[in-house]
């Protein structure tokens, strides 16, 4: 590297000499980045046209579709009986339908009596099952454990498994659900698992599917264990811990190793109920109490005497002194299961309900299962419902609401199964349609791309007439020449953008001069006309006006319309630009007088251009200029060798690399010739300084 003096000997100022040398050598360097910014606002321009071709496409695709003109309209006669909808490019039709026998009813099953046991203490729904079990008028039953829910993303190679604690076992295996994916297993305990079913492991909690399982799969799993261990870390400072609610008295162990390291075990003592109708007890450790439990909620509050197991704390020490908690203990819990008869099938779902949980949540999980039923507690009528959403009879041979397992839902609430008991029976929707007697499950059904709705039962015929709807086809037509004309305005405005040739992209010294709001004026005023007289617009535009005139050779096309300015579409009275108008009046005249015309002028197919409809030309032409802009100017997923432009700005960028070295190296040469001069001239004034002290 030169070692560069900057004017000390001759006091001239050598990098302002050497900045001014070096910008009258960069001009061409200049030019070339304004010629790599021009390419560059002219792929943007390009892409941007490329955009609003792909929104015409689009536009054009559905025009495509026979429903685009085949629009219809319906009208009942009587729409307090039979109401309809009809869908774009249904048969033009009518139907009488003569009686309405019955319509289609869903199934609800209701409780006989009230739930609570007296009408003026009704069940809280808010509050858990365990607290307010007394208030319910029939007694509820028990199991013990510890309800569980898992979900796991299977991973290649690895075992499936629940990861259970030492000592913890998988109980009540009947009411275990196992999903894959959404797809329910059958639980066995024992042999090969077959296709469809899991074997579960109880003392590893292992599962063995009878199916290969991918990886990265949802293995979803509800359970019961025995008992629940939890490992909680405690401080001095802890006063309380939360544990699931509901407990079983007499089942809560804490194991931990105080300051001494010797293991102490603690456990339970029921006492009784709180002010609150909580069951309450103490936690002991042999006769010493060290705290209280609520078993209802499940929060266990330690004493004083509690913190003399905590090691001593230490001066030195930057942690408080923790405990190493080991927690057994177990839930009140039931389950109950319900079927339902749906059009997706049969669907059996079990549910494991924990004390601590509502009424109000049983109900919440049922609504959001997949039985398609709605449950709710009317407090008025102390009553609980049932109804299946949707009607229909689904289940020829029985109910469509069955309760399978666990007295929950039959005795505690008073459900009953078959035809006993509060209930609406599910019926099917029965009717005569054009002279045919049929039925359906639903009261809104479909024929032939007409959706009925029936309303009442009735003897008195009702007719359902399929028309055309003239009016729609003219929106959708109207819709399609406002889009056209909408691309031609912006192609023709690109088209025609003045050019500024004294207005170049700015270099960096440029900018530097000029505000942001003047830098964004001059870019405008540079970047107008980038795209004037482009050839492959301009010959869009071109091979669109032919598309639009050209005659449709159609065999079935009525022979007075063959052209869009037969039915009324023609150029605007200003001849400088391609954009369409309607005559109104003739549109909707041909439209009237032959719709299939219609059809088959805009959107009919052949092997030549002249046979083809007028979308289907355009199409032809948009894709054939999309591909034209594609090779011209690539997309955002394109890399730069991939279209003419990229290639430009490659080749520009290979050109602007070897010039800044060139120009590097120039700037080395200059300031290594001043270098020289400056050390000569150093030299010189040593020299002419040692002579002169001769001639004092």
């Amino acid at each position: 590297m030169v070692m560069r003096v900057t004017g000390l000997a001759s006091g001239m100022n050598i990098d302002e000499i050497v900045e001014n040398m070096m910008k009258a050598q960069s001009i061409p360097l200049n030019k070339i980045k304004q010629q790599k910014t021009l390419l560059e606002w002219q792929r943007d321009s390009y892409r941007e046209m490329n955009t609003l071709l792909l929104d015409f496409r689009s536009q054009l695709t559905n025009m495509k579709l026979s429903s685009f003109y085949r629009t219809r309209s319906v009208a009942s006669t009587n729409e307090d009986i039979v109401s309809a909808t009809v869908a774009s490019g249904a048969g033009q039709s009518s139907y009488t339908i003569s009686k309405i026998s019955s319509l289609a009813v869903a199934e609800s099953r209701m409780t006989n009596s009230g739930i609570s046991k007296q009408s003026s203490n009704k069940v809280d729904t808010t509050k858990s099952l365990f607290t307010v079990q007394g208030a319910f008028a029939n007694e509820m039953s028990w199991k013990q454990g510890s309800v569980e829910s898992k979900s796991i993303v299977t991973k290649e190679g690895e075992p499936i498994t629940l990861g259970l604690a030492d000592g913890v076992q998988i109980t009540d295996l009947e009411n275990m659900t196992v999903e894959v994916n959404g797809i329910k297993y059958t639980v066995i305990d024992s042999g090969t698992p077959k296709s469809g079913e899991v074997m579960v492991n109880k003392d590893t909690g292992e599962l063995t599917f009878g199916d290969t399982i991918a990886a990265n799969s949802t293995v979803k799993v509800n359970y019961v264990t025995d008992k629940k261990v939890e490992n909680k870390t405690i401080t001095k400072d802890t006063t309380q811990i939360q544990l699931k609610g509901a407990l079983v008295a007499g089942q809560i162990k804490l194991s931990f190793k105080d300051g001494t390291d010797t293991t102490i075990e603690l456990s339970d003592e029921y006492t009784g109920i709180d002010t609150n109708g909580n069951r309450i007890g103490k936690i002991k450790d042999g006769d010493k109490v060290v705290g209280e439990i609520n078993y209802e909620t499940g929060v266990i509050t330690f004493n004083s005497e509690f913190s003399n197991y905590f090691p001593a704390e230490t001066e030195n020490s930057e942690e408080k002194p923790k405990l190493e908690l080991t927690i057994t203990s177990q839930q009140n819990y039931f389950s109950f299961g319900l079927t339902t008869h749906t059009s997706k099938g049969q669907i059996d779902e079990k549910f494991l309900i924990q004390g601590s949980e509502s009424l109000n949540s049983v109900m919440s999980k049922v609504n959001n299962s997949k039985l398609g039923v709605t449950m709710f507690y009317d407090s008025y009528s102390d009553k609980v419902t049932m109804t299946r959403k949707e009607t229909g009879v689904y289940n020829e041979n029985g109910q469509e609401i069955e309760f399978t397992d666990g007295d929950f839902l039959t005795q505690v609430l008073g459900f009953q199964n078959g035809d006993s008991g509060n209930y609406i029976k599910a019926e099917n929707a029965t009717f005569t349609v054009n002279g045919l007697e049929t039925s359906r499950q639903s009261n809104t059904f479909s024929m032939n791309g007409v959706t009925f709705t029936l309303k009442k039962t009735t003897d008195t015929p009702v007719t359902i007439n399929v028309n055309n709807d003239n009016d729609a086809l003219f929106e959708n037509i109207k819709n399609f020449v406002d889009k056209y004309n909408e691309l031609v305005e912006k192609i023709e405005k690109k088209l025609s953008e003045p050019k500024y040739k004294n207005y170049l992209p700015l270099t960096d010294d440029e900018k530097e001069k000029l505000s942001e709001t003047q830098q964004e004026k001059w870019e405008n005023m540079a970047k107008s006309g980038i795209l004037r007289n482009d050839s492959i617009l301009s010959g869009l535009i071109t091979q669109m006006r032919t598309a639009i005139y050209s005659a449709v050779n159609q065999d079935d096309l009525d022979s007075a319309m063959k052209s869009l300015s037969a039915i009324g579409i023609t150029t605007t009275a200003d001849f400088t630009t391609a954009k369409l108008e309607i005559n109104e009046s003739k549109l909707k005249a041909a439209i009237e007088k032959d719709p299939n015309s219609i059809e088959l002028l805009f959107n009919g197919t052949g092997a030549t251009d002249g046979q083809k409809g007028v979308i289907q030309r355009l199409y032809d032409k948009v894709n054939a200029t999309m591909d034209q802009l594609k090779e011209r100017a690539g997309n955002s997923y394109s890399v730069n060798n991939q279209f003419t432009i990229g290639r430009q700005l490659d080749d520009l960028d290979d050109r602007i690399e070897r010039f800044e070295d060139r120009l590097a190296d120039l700037e080395t040469r200059y300031y290594s010739q001043f270098t020289a001069m400056e050390q000569a001239i150093q030299k010189a004034n040593s020299q002419a300084a040692y002579l002169a002290q001769f001639f004092q």
